[in-house]
């Protein structure tokens, strides 16, 4: 019998879940709640045609003007947010946060020790040697991390060579390395998402440590893909917050400058365009939305989740049950699970010191976007912890406060309604005019298109503000004649072609697929691979 299973169970996945929801839910209110994100969605992108069926000419061009107000809104705002976040990483990365540290005094840090969790798959030397290189080179000081690599049973040969090699040459650097073989066909398990691989090595981890009579809340777990390398105060930067911090066993930390400068200049135009403005997104989220204030309480609920890469304390870690295998995603999923069994008393920290991943690129050009889709597709099934969250706050009646319920509801719906807003504004007006011709003859056809092209413009030179604080975070290669300025700034117009293909459809299709799904997930995903474009 394999070591997961006993008596058919799986030793290795929160006790308390059966994929993802509460394994005492009925299958019809699973069902219920799978279905939710996609009705929602699809009823918002069908306004148009439902308004121009039913002869609603005036409630469409109330709701579009309404969703152009809302763009100019997100859109100063998402200026102001780089603009400040941009600022702060340049203040912070001049930080002597060691300094900082022993400033406080603190018995703690001594004691303290870091876990770099390092998931590998099919990544060559290439592209790991560089990110123990940039670990190895922390201010904190090397010997304080220890690192564990997950590795996968089907590529075990080759990562297995790959860490002797990494041993050999950073091993007298770090204060341990060691490894964790993750086994395939785990009953339940999805496969291509590293969530099951983390899970897996974090919790024989725990086990080790635990034989060997270590005090398993010493350590901060930093959990990333394997391209990532920090800036070398990122581990001090957090170190200190996590010192300072209020509740620090109830906080993750996390890096709000998520860059992906490691290959941006390699990869195509529309992959490098939506790179570098999920890293503003991120950053413009940490400056100004990381949490909400709850009306007549005074309290603030921490909704800035977990993406990619972040720190928490290990026995926080192993008290809520690390991550769950059963469900196709790891990185919100962490911050949705934690802040549901905390009761919405899980809080988050940022630093603005950078860290410093790949972007998606593959052999080829059409390779690249083929993975660039897959990764997206991938992406969009991380909707799953919206359902989920809802049957669990649906469930628990007596200990969850009802106006955070209210709150996390609103972030999850609010975002759903966000994925629809570019396609209703690009094409609500032709569906309106393709389904009721009379529509061409009324003062709003006539008048609408103009008013909204002359506030699109100003709009557009947000564009100013958006590369400018781009730059700072991604600094253009030496040596560009004029004309690649020129085209770098233009580039930056892709990103309304992203949000209505690369940005919108695999996101669509996973949220239809969940909503017709009968209850089954996608079990197998693609694994981003992480190589770089062949040159001649």
């Amino acid at each position: 019998m394999n070591k997961t299973e006993e008596k058919g169970k799986n030793l290795y996945k929160p006790k308390d879940r059966e994929g993802g929801f509460p394994s005492d839910m009925p299958y019809i209110q699973r069902r219920f709640f799978e279905t939710i994100p996609g009705i929602f969605t699809w009823t918002l992108l069908l306004l148009p045609v439902i308004f121009a069926l039913l002869r609603w000419e005036i409630a469409l061009v109330v709701y579009i003007s309404f969703l152009v107000a809302y763009w100019l809104f997100r859109t100063i705002k998402f200026a102001i947010g780089a603009y400040i976040g941009v600022r702060r990483m340049e203040e912070e990365k001049q930080i002597d946060w060691v300094g900082k540290i022993k400033e406080l005094n603190s018995d703690k840090f001594s004691d303290l020790r870091y876990i770099y969790l390092c998931p590998v798959y099919g990544e060559s030397l290439e592209i790991l040697e560089p990110s123990f290189k940039a670990w190895s080179e922390s201010d904190i000081g090397a010997k304080k991390i220890d690192v564990v690599v997950a590795m996968e049973e089907a590529k075990k040969d080759l990562q297995i060579e790959n860490f002797n090699t990494l041993k050999q040459k950073y091993g007298n650097k770090f204060g341990s390395m060691r490894y964790y073989i993750h086994p395939a066909g785990i009953p339940g398990e999805i496969i291509g998402v590293k969530g099951a691989n983390i899970n897996y090595a974090a919790r024989e981890l725990v086990k080790d440590l635990e034989k060997e009579g270590k005090k398993i809340s010493n350590y901060l777990v930093a959990t990333c893909d394997s391209d990532l390398r920090p800036h070398p105060k990122y581990l001090s930067a957090i170190t200190y917050r996590y010192l300072t911090s209020e509740k620090p066993f109830e906080t993750f930390y996390a890096s709000a400058v998520h860059s992906f400068n490691n290959n941006i200049w390699n990869v195509p135009p529309i992959i490098r365009t939506q790179s570098n403005m999920l890293t503003l997104v991120v950053l413009h989220y940490w400056v100004l939305s990381k949490d909400v204030k709850i009306p007549f309480t005074g309290e603030r609920l921490h909704t800035k989740d977990t993406f990619s890469s972040y720190v928490v304390n290990l026995k926080t870690l192993k008290e809520i049950e690390f991550w769950d295998p059963e469900i196709p995603n790891d990185d919100t999923a962490f911050y949705w699970n934690s802040i549901l069994r905390s009761k919405g008393e899980f809080r988050s920290e940022e630093v603005y010191v950078p860290t410093y991943n790949d972007a998606v690129e593959n052999k080829t050009f059409i390779k690249s976007h083929v993975s660039f889709y897959k990764q997206q597709y991938r992406w969009g099934w991380g909707i799953i912890n919206y359902p989920i969250s809802l049957a669990i706050l649906f469930q628990d009646r007596e200990n969850f406060p009802v106006y955070r319920k209210v709150l996390l509801s609103k972030t999850m719906f609010e975002y759903l309604w966000f994925l629809t807003v570019v396609f209703v504004l690009t094409f609500g007006l032709n569906i309106m005019g393709w389904l009721n011709p009379a529509y061409q003859y009324t003062v709003f056809a006539y008048n609408l298109p103009r008013i909204l092209s002359y506030i699109f413009s100003v709009i557009m030179l947000s564009n100013i503000v958006i590369v400018v604080s781009r730059r700072k975070i991604t600094p253009i290669p030496k040596g560009w004649k004029w004309w690649r300025h020129i085209l770098d700034f233009f580039e930056t117009f892709l990103i309304a072609f992203n949000m209505i293909t690369f940005s919108f459809i695999p996101y669509m299709q996973a949220i239809t697929e969940m909503m017709f799904g009968r209850g089954k997930f996608k079990r197998n995903f693609y694994v981003t691979e992480k190589v770089r474009i062949e040159k001649e």
